[in-house]
């Protein structure tokens, strides 16, 4: 059940949100999420309905980001979960993001400004009524750029990675 923290985390719900969606105790799927109870069956396809996933989503490996090298043991990028852009910053400039978009324009943010080593992958199990639209993320991406919703260090940080990427694609 390593994954059911991740998996919550990605759709930008609580414990409570999570609880309030599948009918499960916020206090079990705590005990669940930290390995101190093994959930039943039951229990587990209520979680997976909170989620909107398939039970065999929690036993999937997670998503690997490459071999930093020929022969190397692949690694697995880790996300900060930080968020730089919040939906409310969003909607105080007019612009009505769902929360799934948030959390793909974060992790574009996050990407660029530490980018991982091989082959990378956007990862999030997107709610029924929340699709995300990667070109409107994109454009809510460059809006944040322009907008100096950033910092200046994230934002450079980020200017020089999609600099790069764009030269790279064009080489």
């Amino acid at each position: 059940m390593d994954r059911l923290a991740e998996l919550r985390e990605s759709q930008a719900l609580t414990l409570r949100d999570l609880a309030e969606r599948s009918g499960v105790d916020a206090n079990t799927i705590n005990q669940v999420e930290l390995g101190h109870r093994k959930p039943r069956p039951s229990t587990l396809r209520k979680l997976a309905r909170g989620l909107g996933i398939d039970v065999r989503d929690f036993f999937e490996e997670p998503v690997l980001a490459g071999k930093a090298e020929a022969g190397a043991e692949p690694s697995v990028y880790t996300k900060t979960g930080e968020q730089r852009v919040t939906p409310e910053q969003l909607r105080e400039r007019g612009i009505e993001p769902n929360n799934s978009e948030v959390v793909i324009l974060n992790q574009y943010l996050e990407y660029r400004e530490r980018p991982p080593t091989g082959p990378q992958v956007f990862v999030h199990v997107a709610k029924k009524n929340e699709p995300v639209d990667h070109e409107r993320v994109k454009t809510m991406l460059a809006y944040v750029l322009a907008s100096g919703m950033l910092t200046k260090e994230e934002t450079d940080a980020v200017r020089e990675t999609l600099h790069d990427e764009l030269v790279e694609a064009r080489g």
